[in-house]
């Protein structure tokens, strides 16, 4: 995902971790994510700049604030599998979206802060 200051977040799959390349400065900077062998596949920017992504293997959503390093993990019900996340910046606080490949169903999450 590219935010409006040039710079394109992105999970690490393989790494388990979540990062951001800077088109301007040319530099990357790299999170770990917090359990592992969660396997991150995809990242979305919310409107207050805080990261989101789904597990592929841990059944957690992970919410991080990058100027922070904070982060915030959502165990989910069942299984899930996310591949692809999206997140509703309409809503007050966000509403978290993604596909559950293991159970043809969709996954909603309403954080309460």
């Amino acid at each position: 995902m590219l935010d409006s200051h040039g710079r394109l977040w992105f999970a690490e799959f393989a790494a388990n971790k979540v990062a951001m390349f800077d088109i301007k400065k040319e530099t990357f900077k790299e999170w770990d994510v917090p359990t592992p062998h969660t396997y991150p596949y995809d990242v979305f920017l919310d409107k207050k700049g805080e990261l989101w992504s789904g597990s592929m293997f841990s059944d957690r959503v992970l919410r991080f604030d990058p100027v922070t390093a904070r982060s915030v993990e959502y165990l989910l019900p069942r299984p899930t599998n996310i591949r692809r996340v999206f997140v509703d910046d309409s809503t007050s606080p966000v509403t978290f979206w993604a596909g559950n490949n293991h159970g043809a169903a969709i996954v909603k999450l309403e954080p309460l802060d």
